[in-house]
């Protein structure tokens, strides 16, 4: 395979046309099957007729985008329906059947996203090639939710990311474990982004996606909508003029006002962080601050987009604090001449996949420079090969995990995984289990009572994250904006972004020019208790097909931009969704120190027992790429002290 460059043309036979795409798709100049979705409404589980260049899975998972990871975008329909599986309990009496492959590993990891190549990363630090060990990741692709979605549009490949978005890079003579991955993977630990020219746009955007909305709102160009039939349906900047603008009453704009300052404090420094986790946000915010309803309802879905899944009303206040929201002592403040949060075209995906070709240098094409191993195709054939120390099995997902034998004095771990429709069975000295709690506790079958108790605390709930190519932005250009919050219609928040500088591939930053917009989709449920919060905001995640989606956002982007110049069926040549069922850790108060004297739930399970560890950045109560990182290395140690030294 030869690797595409962006900003040079795509290669096709019939001249002007991306690759994958033929005159024969086109009607009018436009994609078939696009316009339908925005005249009529497709019945759930309808056969989609759309040409977008790239792959088109099921009416369910729908369009990929191309590269390779258009076969795994967020929680396809095939990791969905093996999840329910062992939701359901399906798997248990097959088990007899499995078929052992002769194989034993030093170590497995059930999990390959950041917690498990940490783990993996950690491993391999303290053995080398000395040892083996195997991940067991369901997906068709490597990552979790650090994975990307690829885009081929009018000559230029386009990158969004899937999920695990913005990073800060660790200081060049820390000696931690960040610091050490970017050493060792050749990670860099400065970038640099493409310049805005002035001449081409006044339109200020942020160099990942999600300081636009709500911490850094007022470095760059944001708007709120409040829907075509509003008198005024976009406010651009409100926060320049202190919500002057807005159609809010007077009250509610002089309490945000006061929340965005930020300059009350509520507590001493001694007990602050165990006194936050004994309420939840809303309660801070009301009963605590004085602030109505209306200010708890405004950072709902900031809640929820960027770490928490549920409301304010059921997340703990110190959760709050690791977001940095108002009221927890935080005071966040920024310098308005220097950007600290970035984004690799694809998100996290780039830092991953150093990580992987670190460990297998195989399994990425080319060089291990920054642009080989952002750009270049992954070798599938790599991943999992007997000589390897370390490996990755992709389709693979684990159903039954347990000792042979008590924990207390057993030799080693049997782990049964589904791949290809079988059910095999492995030898693992020792197991991590780098993947959320929702299928740890349903797969490893002899968990003590008091690990159970603990995960029966864990709650878990969705976001919905789509990517939209377009042709080009000039109707954000004439808005003015890079971001908008919607307080109408679907979705909540967007953005495009400055890219980085990677070599000579770069994404353009041009209105004429195509580019990436990102949604993010919350699914608030207030007023209902947390584990409902969840389990609502996944049944309306999981129960539209593609179509219905589609419709919906191209009805929201021509209600919002249609007025600007925007044309659906002209403009947007891709909607590619990552559907993310158990997007976040959903703290309640107690869960991070305790409470009625008893321990906090994670700390619990961090114990792990026997030869099982557990190692997943729910397990610090934010679910960052660094901190699955360190959770994943931490248990991997833990892990270790069951091998003979080497």
């Amino acid at each position: 395979m030869v690797k595409k460059k962006m900003g040079q043309p795509v290669e096709n036979d019939e001249a002007g046309l991306p690759a994958e795409i033929s005159r024969r798709d086109f009607v009018n100049g436009t994609l078939v099957g696009f316009g339908a979705a925005l005249l009529s409404s497709a019945a759930p589980g309808a056969t989609s007729s759309h040409k977008f260049a790239g792959v088109f899975k099921d009416p369910w998972t729908g369009y990929g985008g191309t590269g390779d990871y258009a076969i795994s975008n967020g929680n396809v329909a095939s990791v969905r329906e093996a999840a329910h599986l062992i939701r359901d309990g399906a798997t248990s009496t097959p088990l007899q059947d499995a078929v052992d492959t002769g194989e034993e590993y030093d170590m497995v990891i059930v999990g390959g996203g950041f917690s498990g190549i940490g783990a993996a990363y950690q491993f391999y630090k303290k053995y080398g090639n000395t040892k083996k060990c195997l991940i067991l990741e369901n997906h068709p692709v490597f990552g979790g939710e650090a994975k990307q979605n690829e885009f081929e549009v009018d000559g230029y490949t386009l990158y969004g990311p899937q999920a695990s978005n913005d990073f800060a890079p660790p200081q060049k003579e820390s000696d931690d474990l960040i610091a050490n991955i970017y050493r060792d993977t050749g990670l860099p630990f400065e970038f640099s982004f493409t310049k805005h020219d002035p001449k081409k746009t006044s339109v200020k955007a942020p160099l990942e996606n999600f300081y636009g909305m709500f911490w850094e709102e007022e470095r760059y160009d944001t708007g709120y909508f409040f829907g075509a039939d509003a008198a005024t349906p976009w406010v651009v900047n409100p926060r320049k003029d202190n919500l002057a603008r807005m159609p809010w009453p007077e009250t509610f704009k002089v309490e945000l006002n006061r929340a965005f300052a930020d300059k009350e404090d509520y507590h001493g420094d001694e007990g602050l962080d165990r006194w936050l986790d004994s309420m939840s946000y809303k309660d801070l915010l009301e009963k605590v601050m004085g602030y109505s309803p209306l200010v708890t309802n405004y950072f709902d879905p900031v809640i929820a987009i960027s770490m928490g899944g549920v409301c304010s009303d059921v997340y703990s206040a110190y959760s709050a604090k690791l977001l940095d929201m108002p009221g927890t002592q935080v005071h966040y403040t920024y310098d308005i001449e220097t950007e600290s949060a970035y984004s690799f075209p694809g998100g996290n995906a780039g830092i991953y996949r150093h990580i992987t070709k670190y460990l297998i240098p195989d399994s990425i094409q080319g060089s291990p420079t920054l642009e080989d191993v952002l750009y270049n195709p992954i070798n599938f054939s790599a991943l999992d090969k007997p000589g390897n120390p370390v490996s990755i099995r992709l389709n693979s997902t684990a159903i039954d995990v347990r000792h042979a034998g008590p924990a207390e004095n057993s030799s080693h771990v049997d782990v049964c995984y589904l791949q290809d429709g079988k059910i095999k069975k492995i030898k693992a000295k020792t197991v991590v289990m780098s993947i959320g709690g929702w299928v740890a506790r349903n797969i490893v079958s002899d968990m003590p009572p008091p690990l159970i108790e603990a995960y029966s605390h864990f709650y878990h709930s969705p976001v919905l994250v789509v990517n939209v190519a377009l042709r080009h932005w000039r109707f954000l250009n004439k808005l003015g904006i890079s971001s908008g919050r919607l307080f109408k219609g679907f979705g909540d928040f967007f953005s495009i972004r400055r890219p980085m500088i990677t070599g000579k591939s770069i994404q353009p930053f041009d209105p004429d020019k195509p580019t990436v917009m990102t949604f993010y989709v919350p699914f608030t449920k207030p007023g209902h208790p947390i584990a409902e919060q969840g389990a609502l905001g996944r049944a309306e995640l999981l129960g539209k097909s593609y179509d219905q989606y589609e419709q919906e956002i191209t009805q929201q982007m021509t209600d919002m931009f249609s007025a600007y110049g925007f044309d659906a069926q002209r403009d947007i040549a891709g909607i590619v969704l990552n559907r993310w069922g158990h997007a976040y850790i959903s703290p309640q108060p107690g869960f991070h120190f305790g409470k009625e004297g008893k321990p906090a739930p994670r700390e619990v399970v961090k114990k792990g027992f026997g030869r099982i560890q557990f190692g997943h950045s729910e397990l610090s109560g934010y679910m960052s790429h660094t901190r699955a990182l360190n959770e994943g290395a931490r248990a991997s140690d833990d892990a270790m002290a069951h091998l003979t030294p080497t």
